[in-house]
């Protein structure tokens, strides 16, 4: 069985996988949705330009509240991945595919109303 590979062992190191970015995914946007929301970390926000936004605590809480929304339900995806093992692929994409992009278009569009025009 030298450099051969089984199929449990593929399965073992998706699974591992999985469950690490899914970790990392969850304390990442925890953080960063932490820091921006309760500490003001303005400067975290991509794109951010001093003199074009009118309502710095509105566009802090907008990001901040859809990165602990992504944190959160990253934690919700990595516990459904522990409680139904069988699905955890699906969960994965699911979460990455469409969680994901749809949080950050609802926080990009909600943002807009924090801007000067």
């Amino acid at each position: 069985m030298d450099g051969e590979s089984s199929p449990e062992g593929g399965s073992v190191m998706a699974s591992t996988l999985i469950l690490i970015i899914l970790e990392f995914f969850m304390v990442l946007f925890l953080v960063l949705g932490y820091l921006i929301r309760f500490r003001g970390r303005i400067d975290l926000i991509a794109g951010y330009g001093e003199g074009r936004v009118k309502d710095v605590k509105g566009l802090l809480r907008v990001v901040g509240n859809s990165l602990l929304i992504l944190g959160i339900l990253a934690a919700a995806t990595l516990g459904l991945v522990f409680l139904i093992p069988e699905k955890e692929v699906f969960l994965f994409l699911f979460y990455t595919t469409i969680v994901v992009p749809v949080i950050a278009i609802a926080s990009f569009l909600g943002s807009r109303r924090y801007l000067k025009q």
